[in-house]
C-alpha cells in the first residue's frame, strides 16, 4: 500500500475549492490502483480487487460499460482511492453501487453529474434509483448504507455548504432462515438439499468409474465431511490429512485447513464415521493429480526447460534453443500434427498449424523453440502467485491436492503432459448441474425418485451439514469453529430448521418439566428452604450428608459442623453417595465409642463423658442410616432429626421441669418414617 493521508478541508477555500483539493491530493499523492496511469483509465485493478467506473446500465460488465459522467467521475475515483488506501478490502462493489446511484440521481434530478448540485431532494432521488436498480433487500440495505456514508463524507469535508442530514430508508431485511412465514419456508427449502439428493451424492462417489467422476465426486465428499466452502477445498494441500490423539489416547483425524473470510489457518476435525471416506477421497485426488504435480515441480526446478514427454519428437534438453518444425511443435504442445507442413519447394509452412491464441503469437514471431514453450508454460499455468496457488502463499503448486492436467478428462483432445490446472468453482459446479451438459450424475444415470435431474450446488452441502449439526444438538461455538466461521452469529444464516424444531430445542434447554428434588440434589442444583420444610426464602446449603437449612444470616453454626445430630440438617432418601458417607461416619463413631469405653475401664479421667457423647452421636447416625435403607421409604423423602432429640437450652430446661414433653417428630415427604424408636433402641 502506498502513501496515506488524512484529508482536512481548509477554511480559506470555498466548497468547490475543497472538492478540487481533495481530488488533486488523491490523484497526485495516493498510489493505490496507481499502475500504468490508472487515473486516466476507467477500469482499475489491484490484486483481486477490480474497480469499474461505469454507470448503471444494462450492459455494465467488467470490460463492457459506459463510463461515468464527468465531473462526478473524478470525485468517484478520488473517493474510491482514498477509502481503499485507508482500508483495503477485496470487494468495493457496495461502494461503487452507491456512487452509481448518486450519479444517476444527479443526472435525473439536475441534469448534470456534479457533486455541488446535491441537496435534500436529490438525495431522495438517489434512494429511488437504488430501489430501481437493485431488487434484493440485502443489496438495497447495504447500498443505502454506503450512500449515506458518501453524503456524510461530503458534508464533513465541506464539499457542499448546508447539505442536510440524510438517513437511508432501507432497513435490514429479516433473516429468512428465522422467518416463520411461507417466504421463510420456501427459502429454507431452496437452500437445503433433500436427504434423497445427499444419498445420491454418496452413490456418485461409490459408482464413480472414470477419472472425471472420481475426481469431482471426491471433492464433493470433502464438502460432505465438514461444513466447508468450495474455495477452501480447492486450496487444500496434498498432505492435508493429519492425526492427533484425544484425551483418551484415540487417534482423531483432522485436515490442515485455511478458512476463508478472515478465519485463517485451523484444524478441520473429521468425525470417525467419515475417516475412511475422507482417506479414499484424498487418495483418489492425489492419484489423479500426481502427473500435474510432477509437471509443476519440473517447471519450478528447471526454469527455461520444457518438460519432455512421450510424444516429443526431439530432446528438449539437447534441442532447447533450436526452432521446432511444425510437426515437432504440434506434438510438443499436444495438438494434432499437420500432414503437409512443407511447401512444394521444400520450405517450412506453418499455415495449417491451428493452436490457441498465445501459441499462435509464438508461431507468428518465430518463437517456436522448447525454451520459448517453457516460458509459455510458466506464463500460462504458473499464475500471478507462482510458485504458490493463491495470494495466501502457503501451498505450492506441486503440493496442491485438487490439481489435474489440461484435457485430463476430455474425450477427444489430447492431454497436455506439461500442464497443471487447479479447477475453479465454476468447473466443479458444471459437473453437478444438468444445465451445462456435463453432469456426472446424468452420465452415471443417477436421478431423483421422480425421474428429475439432480440439482445441487457446492454451497448447499455446507448448509445441509450445518443444519444437521444443529439438529443433532451441536452448540453454536463448536459449530462455528468447525465450519470455519469468524463469528458465531453467522450460524443463523445456515440453520434451516423449521420453527417447530427450534421450539423443541428451546424446550429442552429451558427444561420445562421441573426436575424432582432428588435429581436436583444429585446434580447440585438449587433446592429451596420451603421444599425442605423450613418456612423461609432462599436456598439450602449442601453438606457431606444432606442439606443444611440453618439461617446463617441470624447466627453462625451452633454445632461446630456436627450435622448428623442437628435438627436443622436433613437427609434425602435415594442418594447413594451421601448414604455411603453416613455408613463410614457410623463405623468411625462406633470405633471412637469402643476406644472411650476402654479408656473408661483403664480409669482415664473423663472417659465416661466421651462414652455418653459418642453414644448420642451414634444413635442419631445409626437411626438415619437405618431410615435411609428402608425399602418402603420412597426416594426423595426428606428425613430429619426430631426436635426433641436436639432441644434448645430453653426447651431442655422446660423438659426437665416436665412442662414440655419429648415429641416423636417424624420424617417429612411422600411417606412418614418414625425415627424416635430407632434412636431409643440405639
Amino acid at each position: 500500500m502506498g502513501e496515506v493521508f488524512q484529508f482536512t478541508s481548509r477554511a480559506d477555500l470555498d466548497a468547490k475549492g475543497n472538492l478540487a483539493e481533495f481530488i488533486r491530493q488523491c490523484r497526485d499523492e495516493l498510489t493505490a490502483f496507481g499502475e500504468r496511469n490508472a487515473w486516466d483509465n476507467d477500469r482499475w485493478s489491484e490484486g483481486k480487487t477490480v474497480v469499474v467506473f461505469g454507470s448503471k446500465t444494462p450492459e455494465l460488465g467488467t470490460y463492457s460499460f459506459t463510463p461515468m459522467a464527468d465531473p462526478f467521475k473524478q470525485f468517484a475515483k478520488a473517493y474510491i482511492r482514498y477509502h481503499y488506501s485507508h482500508r483495503p478490502v477485496k470487494s468495493l462493489a457496495p461502494m461503487l453501487q452507491a456512487l452509481r446511484c448518486v450519479e444517476a440521481g444527479l443526472l435525473c434530478a439536475r441534469g448534470a453529474a456534479e457533486v455541488g448540485l446535491l441537496n435534500g431532494a436529490v438525495m431522495d432521488v438517489c434512494a429511488e434509483k437504488c430501489r430501481e436498480f437493485y431488487g434484493s433487500g440485502d443489496v438495497r440495505c447495504n447500498t443505502g448504507r454506503h450512500i449515506e456514508s458518501v453524503f456524510d463524507f461530503i458534508r464533513k469535508e465541506r464539499f457542499i455548504s448546508g447539505l442536510p442530514l440524510w438517513k437511508s430508508p432501507f432497513r435490514k431485511p429479516s433473516i429468512l432462515t428465522e422467518d416463520i412465514g411461507a417466504e421463510g419456508r420456501e427459502y429454507r427449502q431452496s437452500k437445503l438439499p433433500s436427504n434423497e439428493t445427499m444419498l445420491l451424492v454418496a452413490d456418485l462417489f461409490a459408482l464413480a468409474n472414470d477419472a472425471e467422476s472420481r475426481f469431482f465426486s471426491s471433492i464433493l465428499m470433502l464438502l460432505m465431511a465438514t461444513p466447508s466452502r468450495i474455495s477452501e477445498v480447492l486450496a487444500l494441500p496434498a498432505d492435508c490429512i493429519q492425526w492427533e490423539q484425544d484425551e483418551e489416547g484415540v487417534p482423531q483425524m483432522y485436515l490442515r485447513w485455511r478458512a476463508a473470510k478472515g478465519k485463517g489457518a485451523m484444524k478441520k476435525w473429521v468425525i470417525p464415521a467419515m475417516h475412511d471416506v475422507v482417506q479414499e477421497a484424498v487418495r483418489r485426488l492425489v492419484e489423479i493429480g500426481e502427473p500435474a504435480r510432477a509437471a509443476a515441480h519440473f517447471a519450478f526446478n528447471h526454469p527455461g526447460r520444457f518438460m519432455s514427454h512421450p510424444d516429443c519428437l526431439a530432446d528438449p534438453e539437447r534441442d532447447g534453443e533450436r526452432p521446432l518444425m511444425p510437426d515437432e511443435f504440434c506434438v510438443a504442445v499436444g495438438v494434432k500434427c499437420v500432414r503437409d507442413w512443407r511447401r512444394l519447394d521444400g520450405s517450412v509452412s506453418w499455415s495449417q498449424v491451428v493452436v490457441e491464441k498465445r501459441l499462435m503469437l509464438l508461431v507468428r514471431y518465430g518463437k517456436t523453440s522448447y525454451r520459448n514453450l517453457a516460458e509459455y508454460v510458466l506464463a500460462t499455468y504458473g499464475g500471478s502467485f507462482w510458485p504458490y496457488i493463491d495470494e495466501v502463499r502457503t501451498v505450492e503448486a506441486w503440493n496442491a491436492l485438487c490439481l489435474h492436467r489440461v484435457n485430463e478428462f476430455h474425450k477427444e483432445h489430447q492431454v497436455k503432459y506439461f500442464s497443471w490446472w487447479r479447477p475453479s468453482q465454476g468447473e466443479v459446479h458444471s459437473r453437478i448441474t444438468p444445465e451445462y451438459g456435463r453432469s456426472i450424475f446424468e452420465r452415471l444415470k443417477l436421478r431423483n425418485a421422480d425421474g428429475s435431474s439432480v440439482r445441487i450446488t457446492t454451497h448447499q452441502l455446507r448448509h445441509w451439514l450445518s443444519t444437521m449439526s444443529e439438529r443433532a444438538g451441536m452448540d453454536d461455538y463448536t459449530l462455528a469453529q468447525w465450519a470455519g466461521r469468524a463469528s458465531v452469529r453467522d450460524n443463523r444464516h445456515y440453520d434451516h430448521r423449521s420453527p417447530e424444531e427450534r421450539l423443541e430445542a428451546v424446550k429442552e434447554i429451558m427444561q420445562i418439566e421441573r426436575p424432582t428434588l432428588l435429581e436436583r440434589f444429585r446434580n447440585r442444583q438449587p433446592v429451596t428452604y420451603l421444599e425442605l420444610g423450613a418456612d423461609r426464602l432462599g436456598t439450602a446449603k449442601a453438606t457431606l450428608y444432606g442439606m443444611c437449612v440453618h439461617d446463617y444470616a441470624m447466627a453462625p453454626c451452633q454445632k461446630q459442623r456436627e450435622c448428623m445430630s442437628c435438627k436443622e440438617h436433613v437427609c434425602i432418601k435415594g442418594d447413594h453417595v451421601t448414604l455411603d458417607r453416613i455408613r463410614v461416619l457410623e463405623a468411625q463413631t462406633e470405633d471412637l465409642l469402643q476406644r472411650a469405653r476402654m479408656a473408661h475401664e483403664d480409669g482415664i479421667f473423663g472417659g465416661d463423658r466421651w462414652i455418653d457423647n459418642h453414644k448420642w452421636k451414634l444413635a442419631h447416625v445409626r437411626a438415619m442410616r437405618v431410615a435411609l435403607e428402608q425399602s418402603h421409604v420412597p426416594d426423595g423423602t426428606v428425613l430429619r432429626i426430631p426436635d426433641g432429640h436436639d432441644p434448645s437450652p430453653v426447651r431442655r430446661a422446660l423438659m426437665d421441669l416436665g412442662v414440655v414433653k419429648n415429641e416423636a417428630i417424624e420424617a417429612t415427604g411422600p411417606q412418614r418414617v418414625r425415627l424416635t424408636s430407632k434412636l431409643e433402641d440405639a
